[in-house]
């Protein structure tokens, strides 16, 4: 299966993230909400999100978000990545992984293609300071048209 390259969500949270584990262990619920780019030669603009995961015993989050994406060219793009978060040790230092599909919707005619679309996406990352510069999850779109 081939998957084409689509965009990057560049996504951070632009105030405090709140996470609450009220059980005792490491399973609870957070909240917070983000903007920045998202960037690709087929999907690009502004974006606007929130997030509200679930958090697993083990420490994985289990995204939970939905957003805008207002276009370079002034359309509309709703996005849902849903997948989880876990957190691994590379050398030496942990590190998290993001496992995603997004699905898009659209009702401008030129993202239209974009509602039956089949995207995931991948990233591995540190932790970072809040002077580093973040790389967005690359996302992959399924062509259905292609055998």
């Amino acid at each position: 299966m081939r998957l084409d390259p689509l965009c990057a969500l560049d996504l951070h949270y632009t105030s405090d993230f709140h996470l609450a584990r009220p059980y005792g262990n490491e399973s609870g619920s957070g909240w917070g909400v983000g903007d920045d780019r998202v960037k690709g030669e087929r999907l690009s603009g502004i974006a606007q999100w929130s997030n509200q995961p679930t958090r697993r015993g083990d420490g994985a989050m289990l995204r939970n978000a939905r957003g805008v994406v207002a276009t370079e060219d002034g359309g509309e793009v709703l996005f849902d990545p849903t997948g989880r978060t876990v957190f691994v040790d590379r050398e030496g230092e942990e590190v998290s992984r993001q496992l995603l599909m997004v699905q898009f919707a659209s009702e401008d005619d030129r993202y239209a293609w974009l509602n039956n679309a089949v995207c995931i996406g991948e990233r591995h990352h540190q932790r970072r300071d809040a002077d580093d510069e973040q790389v967005g999850v690359p996302v992959r779109q399924r062509d259905l048209n292609r055998r």
